[in-house]
């Protein structure tokens, strides 16, 4: 996976840290935190640069992103809990503007299965992906590891249609 920009914005957290490290790793041209709290989006983006050696990784807070994000279409990857059951009804940017400069947008939220994050997106033809192929990757992880075995593929493309049955329910 080659990325050219990266953008990240409502979430400073663990999953922020470490989806910030992956797009380092993929060779993304440039990150983009934005936090709530500037401090927590500087930390993050202090720990890609330190790690990786360069300057890739910039921070700011939500309010911000209007003057931080250029007219190049980026990835955004939404990572608070912001749009999360029962607040299916929120996103963390609001603004109909920001999306029209996106090219894909990602919530790691997979309950509900469309979230405001990705429902605004969308509405600017923007494809969105929610986080429940990540939830579930996380467990068939851990599950491989603490019972030393591999799941087959076949088994995981059912098992996720159980879990888009059961959130669909």
């Amino acid at each position: 996976m080659h990325l050219r920009r990266m953008e990240f914005h409502g979430g400073a957290g663990g999953a922020s840290r470490a989806i910030a490290f992956l797009c380092a790793d993929e060779q993304a041209g440039e990150i983009i935190i934005l936090n709530r709290t500037l401090e927590k989006a500087q930390d993050i983006a202090d720990n890609v640069n330190n790690y990786y050696g360069k300057n890739i990784a910039s921070a700011g807070t939500l309010d911000s992103y209007d003057t931080i994000m250029t007219d190049n279409k980026y990835i955004a990857i939404q990572t608070s809990s912001v749009g999360l059951y029962p607040n299916n009804n929120q996103a963390v940017i609001e603004d109909e503007e920001f999306y029209t400069k996106l090219k894909c947008a990602v919530d790691i939220i997979y309950n509900p299965l469309e979230t405001q994050f990705m429902k605004l997106a969308k509405a600017k033809g923007v494809v969105a992906y929610n986080g429940l192929k990540m939830l579930m990757y996380q467990g068939i992880s851990a599950y491989e590891l603490w019972n030393d075995i591999k799941v087959s593929e076949e088994l995981i493309k059912e098992l996720y249609s159980c879990l888009e049955r059961q959130f669909n329910e």
